[in-house]
């Protein structure tokens, strides 16, 4: 298995609190998943202490969003109080377009690119 591209010590200070030994174990599967796709956008990256800073905070950024909402929710509400994500707000690791043009561009896969045409009969 590749190691993630952040620390679990790294995730627990942008928490700002210590971890549980369970959300421990959340948080561990979290840096791997979103490291996993911050891979699979950008580049393979596999020395995490080479990794670009770019990869490294998206990676902390996916897994703190899957830490703090682990239900994956979009609204929550209590008496006369009421929150709500936006529709297009990330849950879990899943990341954000602008995350993802961020890693493409950081590989050097993100921009203008030719596609080979062949013609199968008939007229153009």
């Amino acid at each position: 298995m590749v190691q993630p591209l952040a620390s679990l010590e790294q995730l627990t200070e942008r928490l700002g609190y210590r971890l549980t030994d369970p959300e421990r174990v959340m948080a561990a599967a979290a840096l791997a998943d979103a490291s996993a796709l911050v891979r699979a956008y950008g580049a393979p990256w596999p020395n995490p202490a080479t990794a670009p800073a770019v990869a490294v905070s998206i990676t902390l950024a996916a897994a703190e969003r899957r830490v703090r909402n682990p239900e994956g929710y979009r609204a929550e509400g209590q008496g006369g109080y009421s929150y709500q994500l936006p529709a297009t707000a990330p849950t879990g690791v899943a990341l954000t377009d602008a995350e993802i043009r961020l890693l493409r561009a950081e590989a050097g896969t993100g921009g203008l690119y030719s596609v080979p045409v062949e013609r199968h009969g008939g007229t153009l």
